[in-house]
């Protein structure tokens, strides 16, 4: 019975170490899985790094065009703002210079006409009706004179804002250039970085391909080292209890042993023949037998 059990449990036991080496060798292939796995989307995100790094440089240099459009704009618009006050005004001097448009001369001649018409009203006699006409020609002159000054100041009012005017128009055709190369380089690189990330986007999910299958590999690897605690444990009880098993087989039968060779020792003893050491050594270790074996000698 002992022995059918023993063999039950040898049997067991190296049907479990059987599957213990084989749960070592699929532990060892699905650490290569998940080693290799990892390695190949590693490899796959180091190769990403330039092309992510290169489109944050351009998503930088996008918002640096970007506000400096915005401040190019601000400033075209300063620009329009400012020609519009000026062509306002070129108007209305436009407007006040037809108003003057029959005034004619120079402040010299009238100057020289008022003063030879007011030295002869000083210093010459007039008769009453040619005095009152040089008067009314004096005073005609006069506001002349001030109606030409105006018409002057109107007309250098007016040179010097066509001249601005033109400077304004040349710096808002410049900043509208400016703003067109603006554009064109926002341009040129948001169609860059649309590349760049679609590429991108192409390594990433070849990399979450990697490392889906690296998860699963490392799912099944810890399912099978789990799985390798347990067989383990269930071979070091078996072994336990195998080893127990036969230890107690091995007191079982030295005890057995024992008691033969004291049977046989009594028999040599009582048909008077020699006993030798180890069986009196054994006969003397058993106090129950010796006593009893006095007694009867004594009696």
């Amino acid at each position: 019975m002992v022995e059918n059990n023993i063999e039950e449990l040898e049997n067991r036991l190296f049907n479990l170490r059987e599957k213990l080496k084989e749960l070592n060798l699929r532990i060892r292939e699905a650490e290569e899985k998940v080693s290799s796995y990892a390695s190949k989307r590693d490899k796959i995100h180091q190769e990403m790094k330039p092309f992510v790094e290169e489109l944050r440089k351009l998503r930088e240099e996008r918002e640096e065009h970007r506000s400096r459009l915005q401040q190019i704009r601000e400033e075209l618009n300063a620009k329009k703002e400012e020609l519009a006050r000026k062509r306002e005004e070129l108007k209305n001097v436009k407007e006040e210079l037809k108003t003057l448009k029959g005034v004619r001369g120079t402040p010299e001649e009238i100057k020289k006409r008022i003063e030879e018409i007011d030295w002869r009203i000083q210093t010459m006699p007039l008769p009453r009706e040619e005095e009152r006409r040089l008067s009314e020609e004096l005073e005609r002159l006069n506001q002349a004179l001030v109606d030409l000054k105006r018409k002057l100041e109107l007309q250098e009012r007016a040179e010097r804002l066509g001249e601005e005017i033109g400077r304004l128009k040349e710096e808002a055709a410049k900043l509208r250039e400016t703003i067109g190369e603006l554009k064109s380089q926002i341009a040129e690189r948001a169609e860059k970085a649309g590349s760049l990330r679609e590429k991108v986007q192409q390594l990433k999910a070849k990399a979450d391909e990697w490392h889906q299958k690296y998860l699963e590999a490392k799912q099944e690897l810890q399912k099978l080292e789990a799985e390798k605690i347990l067989v383990s444990s269930q071979v070091i009880e078996l072994q336990n209890r195998l080893r127990k098993i036969r230890e107690e087989e091995e007191r079982r039968r030295i005890e057995e042993s024992k008691e033969k060779l004291k049977s046989m020792a009594i028999e040599k003893l009582a048909s008077g023949k020699k006993l030798s050491f180890e069986e009196f050594k054994l006969l003397m270790e058993d106090e129950e037998l010796l006593r009893a074996l006095t007694q009867r000698g004594r009696g």
